[in-house]
């Protein structure tokens, strides 16, 4: 879908209250009428009744927000009329912000340099980069691997059961990854790897940003625990949110927790002579009544902003808005509302979002701060060269964040 199709859609979105669009239809067939009258009577002189169709729609607009549908019509109106989104510039050129994209899409993992080229590392279900980008873990079947962006081999090492979600440590030490149940973490040159936890659940674990072996993670009795990956102890644990999706931890020592219907963060402090971690109680982040969570995001720099793709039923279909939280919690800002399905966000090294938009096929890049929003066009057919159909891809991450 392009600007065309998204304009349609907003034409198509019906106005919600009974008889309100039929009201509005009269009055404006009812201006529309005058000005063809006026238009015969006395040629060249529509000033007026051009005039008399403005002040038709105002009042229609101004009869709809004071109607007993009042809530639901300025709610309307308020998400279609900021559903504006930047010219698409067509096909994947430069990257805004710089910095190099990993992409999934069903050929395998993508290395996007920032001018846009791409290369393909084969053919691999999932990839995360290294903390400077001179590697990627990647996941085949029951193999771990370590290649470099341009595809050239390291190590493989084969594990017992399915591997997923590889996180390499952010001082580049240590790869955590599940196979099957287990939670085990191997060394950066593929050695030493070590079982964590049998029975862990089917969430990404998330490194500690300020100490090199710590882990956190959930398990599939619900509780979030933190370990030191070398010795094998508990350092801290606490009751997980329910239905858990995503974990991440900020250099902020703020964790982040996200499920389909709700998000929350909370903070953590290590003891300098124990380290032991202490887990605060969490801070709900309020979504929208209704609203679907597809994904969050907690600024990886600071850790003090977190990016939330939320999604409702509308009259017209599904809508989507991208808000932005102060990760201490308190103030929420409303980035961007589009109708359709949006998909992940990402955080840029310069501090920027990249939003995906599957149904306009397009990639959002919406700074947090000064700067303009930015769209590209025809992301899906620039990962699958050659084929007439493809899906869309995902975002796995991007290189390399500041620390």
């Amino acid at each position: 879908m392009n600007e065309t199709r998204l304009r349609e859609l907003l034409r198509e979105a019906p106005i919600p209250g009974e008889g309100a669009e039929r009201r509005g239809l009269g009055m404006v067939e009812a201006a529309f009428a005058e000005r063809q009258a006026d238009g015969r009577s006395e040629p060249g002189t529509t000033a007026l009744p051009r005039l008399a169709i403005v002040l038709a729609i105002a009042t229609v607009l101004v009869a709809l927000l004071l109607s007993p549908a009042g809530a639901a019509v300025r709610d309307w109106v308020d998400d279609v009329f900021t559903a504006a989104t930047p010219r698409p510039e067509s096909g994947l050129a430069e990257i805004p912000g710089g910095g190099r994209l990993l992409v999934r899409s069903a050929e395998g993992p993508w290395v996007v340099q920032a001018d846009g080229s791409r290369r393909l590392l084969g053919d691999f279900r999932e990839a995360t980069w290294s903390p400077r980008g001179l590697f990627v873990a990647v996941v085949a079947g029951h193999e771990l691997s370590a290649v470099e962006p341009d595809g050239t081999p390291h190590w493989t090492i084969d594990a017992a059961r399915p591997v997923a979600d590889p996180r390499w440590s952010p001082f580049g030490e240590r790869i955590a990854y599940r196979s099957g149940a287990d939670l085990r973490v191997t060394a950066a040159d593929g050695t030493g790897d070590r079982l964590v936890e049998p029975r862990a659940a089917a969430v990404p674990p998330a490194w500690s940003p300020i100490a090199p072996f710590q882990l956190a993670y959930a398990d599939t009795r619900g509780t979030l625990r933190v370990t030191d990956t070398e010795s094998g102890e508990e350092l801290g644990s606490a009751p997980a949110l329910a239905a858990l999706a995503t974990l991440e931890w900020a250099p902020s020592g703020i964790v982040l927790e996200a499920s389909a219907d709700a998000l929350r963060v909370r903070g953590t402090r290590t003891a300098k002579l124990s380290a032991r971690v202490e887990i605060f109680p969490p801070t709900v982040l309020p979504l929208p009544p209704g609203a679907v969570l597809r994904d969050a995001a907690i600024d990886p720099v600071a850790g003090k902003l977190v990016a939330a793709v939320v999604e409702w039923r509308g009259a017209g279909g599904p809508r989507s808005t991208v808000l932005l939280f102060a990760a201490a919690g308190g103030s929420r800002t409303r980035l961007l509302t589009v109708p359709g399905r949006l998909g992940e966000a990402v955080w840029s090294p310069d501090g920027r979002l990249l939003v995906a938009w599957p149904d306009a096929d397009q990639w959002l890049f919406l700074p947090v701060g000064r700067g303009r929003p930015r769209a590209l066009d025809g992301i899906a057919a620039a990962f699958a060269p050659g084929e007439r159909t493809a899906a869309f891809p995902q975002v796995e991450g991007w290189c390399c964040h500041a620390r």
